[in-house]
């Protein structure tokens, strides 16, 4: 680890990974200015009191003449756009602008399981840790999700399952993960990308530094990820193809998972074996198995981790039955690729959708045909319903509600009798609650209030 005792760092951000920065390299003895851009309220000058009894100075209201001067060293908190004016004047200071993830990687000799992609990143994070855990290994689950990555350095883990993003890649320079992960690539973040070419470089970031002695885990099924080549060992997954002989590799023989390592084929378990539903998750459960073969778990291992993974909160979470209709919370579908993939978990089965947000303003026409394909009633809340509606109605699908709240919303799909009900918003959840996690729990709040009315008798 780097010796800061003699050292200045200005951190941008009072977010999570800020925060966890700033503490992370006071305790090195840095010296260690954080700037925030808003406003301080009670809660932040509450956090700003913590920080400064950790020896760290605290500013608000916008970045100052101090902090851009303050440092040679900038950790940014992911959510500041390149684009943005700070950024700017300290790209032309000529200052190494970096993220909490690059940092951490500047810090620790521990392998890096790094793992990106529009979709289901926070699923394969959590089971690659879960398997390994399972197999007896201290992999936390950090980055992007869950805690800060380096909160888990000073731990001592045997790995750092690491979900990143893409803003955190755009501001690494030199993460080289052991094993890299690109689970998928769709239309996402192109506001503060500027465009899809940007984006997909940003993706393409986290095996930048990769030799032939690290590992690429990359979906076989996604046009554009499957055409990438890095300079590290390819080892591919499908849900689709039972894949070439002659490649490592994991996939779907009949019903089953399987993997392929020196031209041998092992057999896991069936996907019905799994807690996790649908197509997407099959990938995502492939993703991890790939890791788990290039760190040779054992088998048995491998097959006791896929059949206790619980799954996550907010992904097609199964809530409550009610009424004889079952409601799922997947309030992390906060794109229409993550939605179609919502829909198409459930085969054949007709769902009612409660769906709608802040507007991303991407294309909504394979979500329209999904929707014609596998709901039989759609509910549209928030700052998109209206965009949503006219192309459903455009498209000829009738069975459109707008609601003006999540509680009308889930009432109305009560009231159709009809099922199971679905939260997958293809949107963000700004306009209307703090984030996607309050969203989702405020539905199960709903579908629990309406399940201890339905039990009381009248």
């Amino acid at each position: 680890m780097t010796d800061w005792s003699n050292e200045k760092v200005l951190v941008l951000g009072l977010g999570r990974s800020g925060i966890s920065a700033a503490e992370y390299l006071a305790r090195r003895k840095a010296s260690v200015l954080l700037s925030e851009s808003t406003e301080a309220n009670e809660a932040k000058l509450e956090q700003a009191e913590k920080l400064k009894a950790q020896g760290i100075e605290v500013e608000f209201g916008g970045h100052s003449e101090k902090a851009r001067n303050f440092s040679k060293i900038v950790v940014v908190s992911p959510g500041i756009a390149p684009g943005s004016e700070i950024i700017q004047q300290l790209e032309a200071m000529g200052k190494d602008i970096i993220c909490d993830v690059e940092l951490a990687a500047r810090e620790t000799k521990v392998p890096i399981i790094g793992i990106t992609g529009t979709n289901g990143k926070s699923t394969s994070t959590a089971l690659v840790s879960h398997i390994l855990s399972t197999a007896g290994f201290k992999a936390p689950a950090c980055g992007n999700f869950g805690v800060p990555v380096l909160d888990e350095l000073e731990k001592e883990p045997d790995y750092l399952v690491v979900e990143i993003s893409s803003y955190q890649l755009h501001y690494c320079r030199t993460l080289s993960p052991y094993v890299g992960v690109w689970t998928n690539l769709t239309p996402d973040h192109i506001e503060w990308h500027g465009n899809l070419q940007s984006y997909t470089e940003a993706k393409q970031k986290l095996f930048a530094n990769q030799g032939a002695s690290q590992y690429a885990v990359l979906n076989a099924d996604d046009p554009i990820v499957s055409e990438f080549s890095p300079e590290s060992e390819i080892f591919a997954f499908s849900v689709n193809s039972t894949m070439d002989a002659s490649i490592q590799c994991a996939f779907m023989q009949f019903d089953f998972l399987v993997y392929r390592v020196d031209g041998r084929t092992r057999i896991l378990c069936n996907k019905d074996d799994l807690k996790i539903i649908g197509k997407h998750n099959l990938e995502n459960a492939l993703a991890a198995v790939s890791v788990a073969a290039v760190l040779n778990i054992p088998m048995e291992k491998i097959v006791e981790g896929l059949k206790t993974f619980p799954g996550l909160e907010h992904r097609l979470e199964y809530v409550e039955t009610v009424d004889g209709v079952k409601y799922y919370n997947d309030s992390k579908g906060t794109n229409p690729n993550s939605t179609i993939k919502a829909l198409e978990a459930f085969g054949n089965q007709k769902i009612v959708l409660i769906a709608g947000g802040k507007d991303k303003h991407t294309p909504l026409d394979e979500l329209v045909q999904c929707i014609q394909e596998h709901a039989s009633d759609v509910i549209l809340i928030g700052e998109a319903k209206e965009r949503f509606n006219r192309a459903l109605s455009d498209a000829g699908y009738k069975t459109v509600q707008l609601a003006q709240s999540l509680e009308e919303a889930v009432d109305l799909a009560a009231g159709l009798g009809r099922g199971p009900i679905v939260l997958s918003p293809a949107c963000a959840s700004f306009d209307m609650f703090k984030d996607f996690e309050d969203r989702g729990r405020v539905f199960k709040n709903l579908v629990h209030s309406r399940s201890e009315r339905m039990a009381t008798p009248r």
